[in-house]
């Protein structure tokens, strides 16, 4: 199929910059309002916008001849926030988003942090990253957190990014972007560099990763020399396990590696925490990459991990005795009920962690009765933790936790931790970015599930010692979130989750599927008319609310409506791949593809029509979808206000732009309905033998689809106008 023409989004903002209130001069070409090929302009020009000169380049060569005289700091304020729209967001150690943040309690940790803190600041240092490791649970975050709070006082931070896989803070291509970020806003000279850079080429931040460690890294600080001679900036990679895909984990060490080799006189100290997974161990343990690195590994039951949760156990139940002084004894807890619950953490931090917001939920506000519970957990787990199963009093306790769901909400709870596990997995695969952003939301949950909030919050009330939920006010903007991957490590392994178990990627996609197609077919049945299918999405989504929705919910829904559309044409063609006899077919075949097709824009209409061109209709259901020719077709009786035929052409010139672009066409009148009818049956006389595809379960509702052939070129060629029309009989 043809590639997309979606609007670049560094496109929108280079135009979003040279607004009608600038003021625009082009010397000697005079006023023009687009940008050349190759960077802002074709030709050696100069600009200027709300007092900044900039010089532009030739052709398209990058050299830094751009020059800016700083009137008000427009032009860095419009690049750091190009900068800021590619981050991860949330992943910053001072974010709300991750309020609070694992922190290392006072008097823990003490020795690991002052090896770190000794290692940091010598002066003599050689080796400059350093591995920090750990199996799951030993509070490798909290040491990164700690550790990243006192760079903060000693101002020698330079960039923290905590990633996070349930929480969706995991895209290993907005890394380096992250850190170029951060480092912009603490160093005056990097982001006058990164000024210069990103007004040349805005498209490096859709480089890969190599050319954006190149770029925003190595260039500034071994070529520009930036911050030589001067004091070191820490950079701090917390998770790195948690980032998508392996190869692209490998690739980050062995760049950053390289670098602090190569380089050591560059004023960057680089720290990376992770689990001591396989391919990250075999990549540190290389030859090149342990030259340039000193590791730290966290043992779950050492001595020091013991005596550390201990301390903060101890430290914590003495906070809940003075939060409850009225109705928890001074003596409490006893010393044999305090000793069960440091030997089932066994120096396993999260445990511990888990543990102190279970007994101190505010929820039962009674932390006596919390802890006898939480005794009878450990004793009827009946076992000491082993190097096998070091989890095996953490999975006992979330064991007890989901237990507090009702049964009778348990399928739905189930779904919607599911949907929050393999969201970031899911959007990369299977369905569009934006839409997927949306339904990940816990308002876009609720309404692809069919979950009123009532039913949602009463699903979690129990679980808020490992859930975080947003409240519902801006639930169509905020995620369900997990307090501890540890509970999403739990929820995706069966072998430890057992009945609780939330299933895998491809059972969420079959959910997903099928809910869409149910929400779309009770929108869009035969009692409702094509323009009034949008509204009844509206009433329905407000239903679960169950009042008017305020103009920003309103908004909400209609967004999730139009690019529930887009979705809906790829997954018509992937719910053909199921089996004929599941549920998200016999969906699929009460699809009133007309009233869809109705409501295609010209992204849908071309991804529709090439992927149904391109389905093997040999094991299809005939009823649903079958294979004929243009000449069997007749094209009297449309109707252009019901669902009138449309096709895309290539072709037209943009507002800002000479190159071409597809555009749709749609009768909207009958005079013009009268002519897309000539040109079909013009075609019909001339290609009676052309492939056309029927799609539709209900008779009524069918449409043909078709690629007509340009220039005698063959269907599936690049230059085939994309047609999607009624199929009458």
């Amino acid at each position: 199929m043809p590639p997309r023409r979606k609007k670049n989004k560094i496109s929108e903002w280079v135009l979003g910059f040279f607004s009608s209130k600038d003021e625009i001069h082009y010397m000697p070409d005079g006023p023009q309002r687009h940008a050349g090929p190759g960077g802002f302009f074709n030709n050696a020009q100069q600009l200027t916008v709300n007092n900044s000169t900039m010089t532009a380049v030739q052709g398209n060569q990058y050299h830094y001849t751009t020059t800016y005289v700083h009137g008000d700091g427009n032009l860095t304020t419009h690049i750091m926030k190009l900068l800021s729209d590619h981050i991860i967001l949330g992943a910053a150690h001072d974010d709300s988003a991750r309020v609070p943040p694992p922190r290392c309690h006072p008097g823990t940790r003490v020795s690991l942090i002052s090896r770190i803190t000794a290692w940091f600041n010598d002066e003599q240092l050689q080796e400059l990253l350093l591995w920090i490791t750990g199996p799951a649970g030993v509070g490798k975050s909290a040491i990164v957190q700690t550790f990243a709070e006192y760079l903060v006082e000693s101002k020698l931070l330079g960039a923290s990014v905590f990633c996070s896989r349930p929480n969706k803070r995991n895209n290993p291509h907005r890394i380096f972007v992250t850190i170029t970020y951060q480092l912009a806003t603490r160093i005056t000279a990097y982001r006058e560099f990164l000024v210069e850079r990103l007004s040349l080429d805005p498209q490096l931040l859709n480089r890969d990763m190599t050319t954006q460690f190149n770029t925003f890294i190595v260039e500034p600080f071994v070529e520009k020399k930036i911050g030589a001679g001067g004091k070191r900036w820490g950079i701090l990679l917390d998770g790195l396990d948690e980032l998508e895909g392996e190869d692209s984990q490998c690739e980050i060490i062995q760049l950053i590696s390289t670098f602090t080799l190569e380089h050591s006189d560059a004023p960057l100290v680089w720290i990376i925490s992770s689990r001591p997974e396989s391919h990250i161990s075999n990549t540190f343990d290389d030859n090149q990459v342990r030259r340039s690195c000193w590791s730290e590994y966290i043992p779950i039951d050492s001595t020091e991990a013991c005596e550390d949760v201990d301390r903060f156990l101890r430290s914590s139940f003495k906070m809940i005795r003075k939060k409850y002084r009225h109705c928890v004894p001074s003596d409490w807890p006893s010393n044999t009920d305090f000793l069960s619950v440091t030997a089932a953490a066994s120096g396993l931090f999260v445990y511990a962690e888990v543990v102190m917001q279970f007994i101190r939920d505010p929820d039962y506000a009674d932390p006596v009765s919390r802890l006898k519970v939480l005794l009878s957990i450990i004793d009827r787990s009946h076992a000491v933790p082993i190097k096998e199963k070091p989890f095996v009093h953490l999975d006992a306790l979330y064991q007890e936790i989901l237990s507090s769901i009702p049964s009778a909400l348990w399928p739905m709870a189930k779904q919607i931790l599911a949907f929050t596990i393999h969201w970031d997995q899911i959007e990369i695969t299977r369905f569009p970015l934006t839409w997927w952003r949306i339904v990940g939301t816990l308002r876009g949950m609720s309404i692809l599930l069919g979950m009123t909030p009532n039913r949602i919050y009463a699903s979690f009330n129990k679980c808020r010692s490992t859930l975080k939920l947003p409240d519902w006010k801006v639930a169509h903007k905020a995620r369900l979130m997990f307090l501890h991957a540890s509970f999403a490590d739990y929820l995706r392994d069966s072998s430890r989750s057992g009945n609780f178990y939330v299933g895998s990627m491809a059972d969420v996609e079959a959910d997903v599927m099928l809910s869409l197609l149910e929400i779309w077919n009770k929108c869009s049945g035969d009692d409702i008319a094509t323009t009034s299918v949008e509204s009844t999405w509206h009433q329905y989504c407000s239903k679960l609310d169950g009042k008017s929705p305020p103009r920003a919910i309103a908004k909400f829904h209609s967004k999730l409506f139009h690019d529930s559309i887009y979705c809906l044409g790829p997954l018509a063609y992937r719910v053909l791949e199921q089996p004929t006899e599941s549920r998200t077919y016999s969906q699929l075949r009460q699809v009133h593809m007309r009233k869809l097709c109705y409501f295609f824009k010209v992204k849908d209409l071309l991804d529709f029509v090439h992927q149904v061109m391109n389905v093997s209709t040999d094991s299809c259901d005939v009823e649903l979808l079958r294979q004929t020719e243009l000449g069997d077709l007749t094209f009297q009786h449309f109707d252009w206000k019901d669902m009138s035929p449309a096709y895309a052409y290539y072709g037209k010139k943009g507002e800002f732009s000479k190159s071409q672009i597809w555009t749709l066409r749609r009768p909207r009148t009958r005079a013009d309905l009268e002519s897309f009818v000539s040109e079909l049956e013009s075609l019909q006389e001339r290609s009676p033998k052309l492939k056309v595809i029927i799609f539709g379960g209900v008779p009524q509702g069918r449409v043909a689809v078709f690629l007509r052939p340009l220039a005698g070129e063959s269907p599936d060629s690049y230059d085939s106008m994309p047609y999607v029309i009624p199929y009458l009989k």
